[in-house]
């Protein structure tokens, strides 16, 4: 018997709830379990060892299950699926084990694997079970934000892994994962995304949620960090569009789908709806179109704070 987290809209989507849910999840979220959480202490995350591993996970619910009980319910109504690890004894062997079995009765999806560093041979592992996308934990912008909020291993050895997740998994198939509002300056996290996409990796962006599932990070500050990300997306640099101590938009972006940049970040098919906000609002991380026009006049208001007219 395998016991596994799934998030409370990857059930429901199963039918293995009864859930009315505002927006329904693209991708089927797995997360590992342990019954004393995580045993790293990240300060952000309820997984970590000093919170026991509770069943919360950004602002989302995850209940225990079986996974022979997502296999007999599996129906093909989501785009990925992402298998979200925590660090334990053994835990990279069980992942691995876990997508092997998911691909017993799923063989075609694409599987994403949300990870900390692990040896070389495990990514090439996870290549062969047809993992296409690796997401990497690093969500500190600098070495400061990084000891502060207590993440584990170092700096240097999440850039490590990075550079060699890249090369295993080739250009644009890793994802760092990075969470605005935890201290850094907004110069600071463009400068990290920018070396992240110099490198051949890209950004699936957060915005930090407090254990209590409020978000006091400033929407403006955060439609800023999306618009750099979606122009070094396009290959564009930041800098000439950005004024990071006003936090401003000083320049007209030459693409004509900007509205894109405020969708949900990350993987293909990931839209994670309401992991970091309430369908209230703000609503950081735009989970679909649907939700896009309901409220599009609410981010209209946003993007006129900071100088962008739609």
């Amino acid at each position: 018997m395998v016991l596994i987290r799934a998030s409370i809209g990857t059930l429901a989507v199963l039918g293995l709830v009864d859930l009315k849910i505002e927006e329904k999840p693209t991708t089927c979220y797995l997360l590992q379990y342990s019954p004393t959480g995580c045993s790293a202490n990240c300060q952000f995350c309820s997984q970590s060892r000093s919170r026991s591993g509770g069943n919360r996970l950004g602002r989302v619910t995850w209940p225990l299950i079986e996974l022979g009980d997502i296999e007999r319910s599996w129906n093909r109504s989501f785009k990925r699926i992402c298998l979200q690890t925590i660090i334990k004894p053994g835990f990279i062997r069980e992942a691995l084990d876990t997508i092997k079995t998911i691909r017993s009765f799923e063989p075609e999806l694409p599987v994403s694997l949300a990870t900390t560093p692990i040896p070389q041979h495990y990514l090439v592992e996870a290549l062969r079970l047809g993992v296409d996308k690796i997401g990497v934990g690093l969500d500190a912008s600098t070495p400061r934000v990084f000891e502060k909020w207590c993440k584990p291993y170092s700096w240097v050895l999440y850039w490590k892994f990075t550079e060699r997740a890249i090369e295993i998994l080739g250009e644009g198939n890793v994802y760092v994962h990075l969470i605005a509002g935890l201290g850094e300056s907004l110069r600071e996290l463009v400068e990290i995304m920018r070396k992240i996409y110099c490198l051949g990796g890209r950004v699936a962006l957060f915005n930090y949620t407090s254990d209590r599932g409020l978000s006091s990070v400033d929407t403006g500050y955060y439609r800023l960090a999306q618009l750099a990300r979606f122009l070094l997306e396009h290959g564009l640099n930041p800098d000439h569009y950005i004024d990071y101590d006003k936090r401003r938009v000083y320049r007209e972006i030459p693409v004509d789908s900007v509205l894109e940049a405020f969708y949900t970040s990350g993987c293909p098919g990931c839209n994670r709806p309401f992991y970091n906000e309430s369908p209230r609002g703000p609503v950081y991380n735009i989970p679909s179109q649907r939700f896009l026009l309901k409220y599009y006049e609410k981010l209209r208001e946003e993007l006129c704070k900071i100088g962008v007219v739609l």
